[in-house]
């Protein structure tokens, strides 16, 4: 038999962290491993769970008889990689081999990554809202894990060429604009993922062309958005060759002078 399920029929919204301890009441401590909630417009909340025996998955369904919600076996199931939980996720550019610029930094944050390897998942509660970040494989560049010596955590740093998709779970999940402060989704180049020094890391993951790991000592240090302009990107998400032009428009200053011959750039002075 599974041991993963689906719940539906839920009277109110529920969270993932209620259901899952609400389950452990009956099954016991540490036999819930994943517990996801959706809700579809105009329909009940439904959950998908993931237990840790087939014993634990079986007592809920034979309780689920006995009650108003609906419960059914998951036979089959796209599965994912599960990086951790309660992680810090830092956002922001990475400005030197040793040295990442934090922008804006989450905390209790859940990893997922899909077993074809093509997206990552982030999630986390921000301003009382669940919030769910989409980082595609098209949207990576480059990832590099630093494994300093004589730290307690390790390091995934992901390039971008493009900022992951933003979602909102008000009853049901609805893509957002960056909703984070000074835009710092959108204006990061990278992100910065701390783990455990003991956290897997995939083998899927790192037989990836574009992964690589680093032993070089590795610093976070504040750092700040480049521009108040909210509708600015990452120099990284406007390809190789930026121009002056763009250049000053990212950088929020004005451009003085003339070209002086062809491709050439002006001086930029700013104001």
């Amino acid at each position: 038999m599974a041991k993963m399920i689906t719940l539906s029929g839920f009277a109110s919204p529920v969270s993932p962290k209620a259901l899952k301890d609400f389950l452990e009441e009956h099954t016991g401590e540490g036999t819930v491993s994943d517990v996801e909630v959706g809700q579809n417009k105009g329909l009940k909340a439904h959950a998908v769970v993931e237990f840790t025996t087939v014993e634990a998955a079986d007592l809920i369904m034979s309780l689920a008889g006995n009650s108003y919600l609906k419960a059914s076996y998951v036979k089959r199931r796209t599965p994912h990689y599960k990086l951790g939980d309660d992680l810090k996720l830092n956002f922001g550019c990475q400005i030197s081999k040793d040295k990442f610029s934090v922008f804006w930094s989450p905390e209790n944050v859940s990893v997922k990554l899909c077993s074809d390897l093509r997206k990552f998942e982030f999630f986390l509660s921000y301003e009382s809202v669940d919030s769910r970040f989409e980082l595609s494989d098209e949207s990576i560049s480059q990832i590099e894990l630093h494994i300093p010596s004589g730290h307690s955590v390790k390091y995934l740093v992901i390039q971008l060429h493009g900022p992951p998709m933003i979602y909102k779970n008000d009853i049901h999940w609805v893509r957002e604009v960056d909703f984070t402060p000074s835009s710092s989704v959108g204006k990061s180049s990278a992100i910065c993922l701390e783990l455990p020094t003991r956290a897997h890391i995939p083998k899927a993951l790192k037989d990836l062309f574009y992964y690589k790991e680093s032993p070089v000592q590795f610093t976070l240090v504040p750092g700040s958005v480049f521009s108040c302009n909210s509708d600015l990107i990452p120099l990284s998400f406007m390809g190789p060759e930026v121009g002056v032009s763009k250049l000053a428009r990212i950088l929020n200053v004005k451009r003085h002078g003339g070209a002086h011959h062809a491709r050439s750039n002006s001086l930029l002075t700013s104001q």
